[in-house]
């Protein structure tokens, strides 16, 4: 998987507005509904946008693509979630997964078209951790100087955020076995 770093680049060679946190949280949005197809869809999205798209740049956000729907159909909990390494500000690390949330629910929403999504969508459990998602989403960081215990809630809502995302693409498998959407982008 590229880093965040890498894929940050990439948006920005394409001249794409959105940060690398987001822009995943979208493509794994779209995976739950779209499965293997939200890959290409995604990046068609980005080249569509572009303009003068640099090859490279595709590739390696192609790469990143694929492999995340790959990991998340694998369903063995080896996903993870596109965010600045550990040694970055809590304050950056925290808005960028605020940013991977409100990508990840817009994918999701963008899709989620057909009467089979959003009766899944709806049912309680999913429903919950979408608005669980939702405050995520406006999360920040007030305090100047972070402690270890902002840390450690940094690190569970990663990892709540991480199994809510594989929780929903595992409830949405009957919709992507049966086409995933009335339309892709």
């Amino acid at each position: 998987m590229p880093g965040f770093a890498g894929v940050a680049e990439a948006l920005e060679e394409l001249g794409i507005g959105t940060g690398a946190a987001e822009a995943h949280g979208e493509l794994c949005g779209l995976a739950c509904v779209l499965g293997e197809r939200a890959a290409d869809a995604w990046l068609a999205t980005l080249a569509g946008t572009s303009g003068t798209a640099q090859a490279a740049a595709l590739e390696l956000l192609g790469g990143m693509a694929a492999l995340s729907c790959e990991v998340l159909a694998e369903g063995a909990m080896r996903f993870t979630l596109l965010l600045p390494a550990d040694e970055q500000l809590l304050a950056e690390r925290t808005e960028a997964l605020a940013g991977w949330c409100g990508g990840f629910l817009a994918g999701l929403g963008e899709v989620a078209t057909t009467p089979a999504a959003r009766a899944i969508l709806g049912g309680d459990t999913v429903r919950e951790i979408i608005a669980d998602l939702a405050e995520i989403a406006r999360a920040t960081l007030d305090q100047a100087e972070p402690d270890a215990e902002d840390e450690i809630a940094y690190t569970e809502l990663v990892e709540f955020v991480r199994v809510g995302a594989q929780l929903l693409f595992d409830e949405l498998h009957a919709v992507r076995s049966a086409g995933g959407c009335d339309h892709l982008h």
